[in-house]
């Protein structure tokens, strides 16, 4: 045995099988035999052996990457996703099952083409074997087209299938059944068509359960807050208000509550907030408002897990020491809703 760094041809010498063999016992592939994957495990004990990046990859051509594309936000403003939590949520689902992950950033508002041909030179370069396209780039037809042109699997925070409930519809409905019947919903995301999506959702809520208030409540996302603060003020000084108000953004309802503090309404006796999106500042505020919204690390895991096992089932050739051809069974995780209760929501007031 040669002095220095023990290296993969190391472990395949001392266990007697190819360097292949020894990749696929890393990686957990199903594919080599149980003799083998001891004498292999043994190997790797007794050498202090720790496997690199390039030997995961051997056993298949493969990366062992997911890259993570998001959208960077505006000059001076915050990013719209918590990619502190992404990333912790992230890592640790690569790493167990041996992947690296990596995120790449397109700028915000910058051309379709100029993000196309940005994404393009780094999926030539780092060649993942799993793309995830978070919010807003789900949308991008383009961008998941570019992935299946090269060969790379791409996901997104809805799933497949897009299997996430609709939180305006659901928001709408917790407040229904609340007693609320004058639902207010100021839209915000991030993405125009997830604002479309949602205020649809509320309309039909409160359409099925008699109210007419989305055709008096509903507005689009205010350019400033100024404009925020005078559109939620308009709402809430007439003797006919809404009783509850759903915001897109967690800003959005802090908003509101600074006008509904101004104006002298309790919150939530006279009013309740709810947002669709969660943000610490919204645990800070007084009362701190609840939040109903999609749980995005969870999902952002969900993703790479998705991925990663259809990535080691894909058509993985034979090992020579293989016994068992079974594949592993490709994860499909149900995406949820989470309601993060705080002290922001009542019953109706009864003369509402």
């Amino acid at each position: 045995m040669r002095q220095g760094r023990i290296t993969i041809e190391d472990v395949a010498s001392a266990a007697g099988v190819s360097r292949q063999t020894v990749s696929r016992v890393i990686n957990d592939s199903p594919r080599v035999s149980p003799a083998a994957k001891a004498r292999v495990e043994q190997a790797i004990a007794a050498l202090g052996y720790v496997p690199s990046l390039a030997a995961r990859s051997m056993g298949g051509g493969r990366s062992r990457l997911v890259l993570a594309v998001f959208e960077g936000p505006p000059p001076g403003a915050r990013p719209a996703l918590p990619l502190d939590r992404l990333l912790l949520a992230g890592t640790a689902a690569c790493r167990a099952r041996g992947y690296r992950l990596m995120f790449e950033q397109l700028a915000s508002g910058q051309p379709a083409a100029e993000g196309k041909a940005q994404l393009a030179a780094t999926l030539g370069a780092v060649q993942p074997d799993g793309m995830i396209l978070l919010p807003p780039l789900g949308s991008r037809a383009d961008l998941r087209a570019l992935a299946e042109a090269r060969g790379i699997a791409a996901d997104s925070l809805d799933g497949p299938q897009g299997a996430a409930g609709n939180p305006g519809e659901a928001a709408a409905q917790h407040l229904i059944a609340l007693g609320h019947r004058q639902v207010g919903f100021i839209a915000g995301a991030t993405d125009p068509q997830v604002s479309q999506q949602n205020l649809a959702g509320y309309r039909r809520a409160l359409a099925r359960s008699g109210s007419r208030a989305h055709r008096h409540f509903a507005a689009a996302n205010a350019p400033d807050l100024p404009a925020l603060l005078d559109l939620a003020q308009s709402w809430l000084v007439p003797t006919i208000r809404p009783t509850a108000i759903i915001a897109e953004r967690a800003q959005t309802a802090l908003a509101v509550l600074h006008v509904a503090r101004t104006l002298g309404l309790a919150v939530p006796r006279e009013l309740s907030l709810l947002a669709l999106e969660d943000d610490p500042a919204l645990m800070r505020s007084q009362p701190p408002v609840t939040a109903l919204h999609e749980p995005t690390a969870p999902l952002f895991a969900a993703a790479c897990e998705r991925l990663m096992a259809a990535r080691d089932a894909d058509g993985e050739p034979a090992d020579e020491d293989a016994q068992d051809g079974s594949a592993r069974a490709v994860l499909a995780l149900p995406l949820m809703l989470e309601l993060v209760e705080r002290a922001s929501l009542a019953r109706a007031p009864r003369r509402a």
